[in-house]
């Protein structure tokens, strides 16, 4: 009795084939993730944004792609019931920091320090709580 040997190559290839397979399913559910209420209000932040930024059709897709995936973040942070609010307002800061960073790959610099001028008027931060208890970190806008 002889058995079929499977030749190295196949079993490569379909194992290439099965990564490349869940790493497109993980890509979709990250998708999936942004809704039509992200989506829109992605698009609305990028219209405010236009006349000041008067950015190119690819890069303001790009912005807009960029404002989404923070949105998502900010909506996960704002619905996380563990945490408090003083941790929210924490973390809400940081994601803002991190949004401005990032626009820094998208934008020219002239554009981003425009970005940065604007932001404040367009996507305010939620007013600091007035209990808000942020252990050993200390506030930028207090020690200044």
């Amino acid at each position: 009795m002889k058995t079929k040997q499977i030749p190295f190559l196949r079993v490569l290839l379909f194992v290439i084939f099965l990564s490349m397979y869940s790493g497109a399913k993980a890509q979709t559910f990250y998708a999936l993730q942004i809704d039509r209420r992200i989506r829109n209000e992605a698009i609305d932040l990028t219209a405010k944004y236009q006349p000041y930024l008067v950015m190119g059709t690819d890069q303001a897709l790009q912005f807009q792609q960029t404002v989404a995936r923070f949105l998502v973040k900010k909506k996960a942070i704002e619905e996380d019931d563990s945490l408090s609010e003083g941790a929210k307002y924490s973390l809400l800061k940081k994601l803002a920091t991190k949004e401005t960073s990032e626009m820094g790959q998208v934008l020219e610099d002239f554009r981003w320090r425009e970005y940065m001028r604007v932001k404040p008027q367009i996507q305010p931060l939620p007013p600091k709580p007035a209990k808000a208890r942020i252990d050993a970190i200390a506030d930028v806008d207090l020690t200044n």
